[in-house]
């Protein structure tokens, strides 16, 4: 009975403590992270312009043992299911994207915003306008979050061999 007492409200505990945005115009909203305690990083920049409506997205993990990549994966996930929602041929680009630095201890969760537009993906020239990464900028960026601890080594070559395939 002690073991159900004990295992019920930390269950509860973690569990409240997720959050999900909804999906709002990037110009009619402010930041999740403006007042934020802990600031975190800027991980990507767009620097191209991007015609159309910008949109913010953000996502914040239930407990520090959570990785980024995951809440990043679930955040994508919503945005393109979103895009496709205003029309079926859209998918979601990237314009920027902030994350939480670690140490992930009192309150500091894994946590990502991110900035994007609703691209046609029908065209594949039209995000490359847009958009002049390549795999080589990606590993990059992939490579300066795991030496600022934002991915462990794991979630690194996780993301790394999706990259190179």
């Amino acid at each position: 009975m002690k073991k159900v007492l004990i295992i019920i409200p930390t269950l509860l505990l973690l569990s409240g403590c997720a959050s999900m945005s909804p999906i709002e115009k990037a110009n009619e909203s402010e930041s999740h992270l403006k007042n934020a305690v802990y600031k975190g990083q800027d991980f990507y920049q767009n620097e191209d312009s991007i015609p159309g409506e910008k949109y913010r997205i953000f996502h914040q993990a239930s407990t520090g043992f959570s990785g980024t990549s995951g809440i990043r994966r679930a955040a994508t996930a919503r945005a393109n299911e979103f895009c496709q929602n205003i029309d079926s041929t859209k998918k979601m680009l990237t314009i920027s994207e902030h994350t939480a630095k670690p140490p992930y201890v009192m309150g500091n969760f894994p946590r990502i915003e991110i900035i994007f537009a609703c691209v046609d993906k029908n065209h594949s020239n039209t995000i490359s306008n847009y958009s002049k990464n390549d795999k080589y900028d990606d590993l990059k960026k992939l490579k300066e979050l795991l030496d600022v601890g934002a991915l462990t080594k794991n979630e690194f070559e996780a993301e790394k061999r999706k990259i190179l395939e």
